[in-house]
C-alpha cells in the first residue's frame, strides 16, 4: 500500500494508522523532526481503508453555509488565560456542562505537545493558549469513536487537515460531536521544538515545565513569549524568540502546510476559529490588546450551539471582507532557504541553526 507519493502529500494526521485494524501501520520519525506512516507489508492486506481516511485525498466539496463573527469571552480573566478572544473556553464549557469531553492540545509531563482528553472544567488551562507545534494524535480516534459510542457529547479542536481526518475516520455525523479546526499558519517540526526546549534547559540550568507563546500580560495582543523552569521565569517579545523566528519565517514547517488544501474559507467543521485581524479597523471599541476570535459557524448545529451560549460572549456579525486574511486564502509560501535550514538542523549543532535562521541570539534576551 502505497500511502503517499511525496513529504507534500502527507500532514501527518495519522488517521491511517488508528483505523488499520491490522496494525500494520506506525508512524516514524523523519530526519526533519516530523511522522510519516510506514506499512509492514507483512501484515498490510490492501483493504484501501487507509487511503479513505487520508484528508489529503479523495477531496470533498466543502460547506458554503458560512456565517462570520467577531466575538471575545466576557470573562476577562479566563480571556487572559486562551487564545485570541476565548471563545474556545466557552464551547469547551458547553460540552462540559453536559458530561462531555474535550479533545485538545497541550503539554504532557516532558513538554511534548500531544492531543488529550479534558473532562474537568479545571483542566481546560491544560489545553488553552496557542502551541505552535504538531500535535500527536495518539489514539484520538479510538477515544473519540468510543465517547460517541456511549452516548457521550464531544469537542475536537484541531488544524484543518486534523479535524477531517477525524470526520473521514468516524463516518459520522453525530448531534453530539462538534468539530472545531483552527486558522492555521503551518504545523512545526516537533522534532525542532524537542531541540530548542533541550537547548533551553541547558542553557538556563534546568527542565522548561512552562511556555507560553502568546502571554497576554502585557495587554499587546500577545506579542509576548514567556517560559519558566525551578530556576525563574523568562518574558520577552514574541519575535525575540529565535524558535518562533524560525516559525513565522516558516522555515520549521511541515512540507504539506505549502500546499494545504485546507486555507479557504469553506471547511466541513462546525466551527472556524483564530485571530480576528484588523479588528481595530473593523471594530476599534473591540480592541484592547486581549484578543478578538474570528468565528466562521459552517454547520446549521453550530448556529444553534452559537445561540445557546449567547450569553457568556461580547460579538458582533461581520462579512466574508472583513474577516479575510492570508491563512483563509492561501497556504504559507515555503522559503527559498527552507533546504539549507533542514540540512543545518539534521547535521550541525543546534546552536549553530539558532543563530542562523532566528536572526537573534540569547544575549539579545532580557
Amino acid at each position: 500500500m502505497n500511502l503517499y507519493h511525496c513529504k507534500q502529500d502527507c500532514c501527518g494526521c495519522g488517521a491511517c494508522m488508528a483505523v488499520c485494524h491490522k496494525h500494520a501501520i506506525y508512524m516514524r520519525q523523519d530526519q526533519e523532526g516530523f511522522f510519516y506512516p510506514a506499512v509492514d507489508k507483512k501484515l498490510c492486506v490492501d483493504c484501501g481503508k487507509c487511503l479513505e481516511v487520508c484528508p489529503m485525498k479523495f477531496k470533498e466539496e466543502k460547506q458554503v453555509y458560512n456565517h462570520y463573527y467577531g466575538a471575545k469571552n466576557a470573562d476577562q480573566t479566563v480571556r487572559s488565560r486562551s487564545s485570541s478572544g476565548g471563545i474556545f473556553s466557552i464551547l469547551a464549557d458547553y460540552v462540559l456542562e453536559k458530561s462531555g469531553s474535550v479533545f485538545a492540545a497541550g503539554y504532557d509531563s516532558d513538554m511534548k505537545v500531544v492531543h488529550m482528553e479534558i473532562s474537568k472544567t479545571e483542566d481546560l488551562d491544560l489545553v488553552r493558549r496557542t502551541k505552535y507545534v504538531q500535535s500527536d494524535m495518539n489514539d484520538i480516534y479510538q477515544q473519540i469513536q468510543i465517547g460517541l459510542k456511549e452516548g457521550r457529547w464531544i469537542l475536537f479542536v484541531g488544524t484543518p487537515c486534523q479535524t477531517e481526518a477525524l470526520r473521514k475516520y468516524l463516518r459520522i455525523d453525530s448531534d453530539r460531536l462538534i468539530l472545531v479546526d483552527l486558522i492555521c499558519y503551518g504545523a512545526a517540526s516537533p522534532g525542532i521544538w524537542k531541540k530548542y526546549l533541550y537547548y533551553l534547559s541547558r542553557k538556563y540550568k534546568g527542565k522548561i515545565n512552562e511556555y507560553y507563546f502568546r502571554d497576554k500580560r502585557n495587554k499587546d495582543r500577545g506579542q509576548t513569549v514567556s517560559w519558566k523552569n525551578q530556576n525563574g521565569e523568562k518574558v520577552y517579545p514574541l519575535y525575540d524568540d529565535p524558535y518562533c523566528r524560525m516559525y513565522f519565517r516558516s522555515m520549521s514547517l511541515r512540507p504539506s502546510c505549502y500546499q494545504c488544501p485546507f486555507c479557504c474559507i469553506e471547511r466541513n467543521s462546525d466551527f472556524t476559529i483564530g485571530d480576528f485581524w484588523g479588528i481595530e479597523k473593523i471594530r476599534p471599541d473591540m480592541e484592547d490588546g486581549m484578543g478578538t476570535s474570528l468565528v466562521i459557524a459552517h454547520s446549521e448545529k453550530a448556529e444553534k450551539i452559537w445561540e445557546e451560549i449567547r450569553g457568556q460572549y461580547i460579538a458582533f456579525e461581520c462579512t466574508k471582507m472583513d474577516i479575510w486574511q492570508p491563512r483563509l486564502q492561501k497556504p504559507t509560501e515555503c522559503p527559498s532557504k527552507r533546504k539549507l535550514f533542514m540540512m543545518i538542523y539534521k547535521y550541525m549543532p543546534f546552536s549553530i541553526l539558532i543563530n542562523r535562521f532566528s536572526g537573534v541570539t540569547f544575549k539579545q534576551q532580557k
